[in-house]
């Protein structure tokens, strides 16, 4: 691993058996694609995306505080989802996260994510320069 990339999860994101949350590489942070996890590892929301978003969204926001970090910081969004009837209570949480911050963003339909229980995962890229 180079010294300039600093990979580290946050201790109120239940960790990732094989990988960290976040690699900060010169002034950006990419935070891995995050699922309805609550801090114990049980799934929040089973059956409900927007449950599941709302979930998602909360470990985004402990992962851009634990790298200090707010949501106005993020640069790029990607969603990834597993039913298009689900896409409005994914917007709509996206949204309450994220308020008149809108930057671009990327909704993708896929046929299945990591675990049957899994709706829909985020990533985000966050501007992070080395000053703040």
């Amino acid at each position: 691993m180079s010294s300039q990339i600093v990979l580290t999860s946050p201790p109120d994101v239940f960790p990732a058996a094989n990988y960290e949350h976040v690699s900060i590489a010169g002034d950006f942070a990419y935070v891995a694609g995050q699922v309805a996890r609550d801090e114990a590892g049980q799934w929040v929301g089973i059956g409900d995306a927007g449950a599941q978003a709302a979930q998602v969204y909360r470990n985004i926001g402990r992962i851009l505080a634990h790298i200090g970090a707010t949501p106005q910081d993020v640069v790029k969004i990607m969603v990834f989802f597993t039913d298009r009837a689900d896409s409005a209570a994914i917007s709509a949480e996206r949204k309450k996260f994220f308020g008149d911050h809108r930057p671009p963003h990327s909704g993708i339909m896929i046929g299945g994510l990591g675990s049957p229980e899994v709706k829909v995962e985020v990533e985000v890229i966050v501007y992070l320069p080395k000053g703040k």
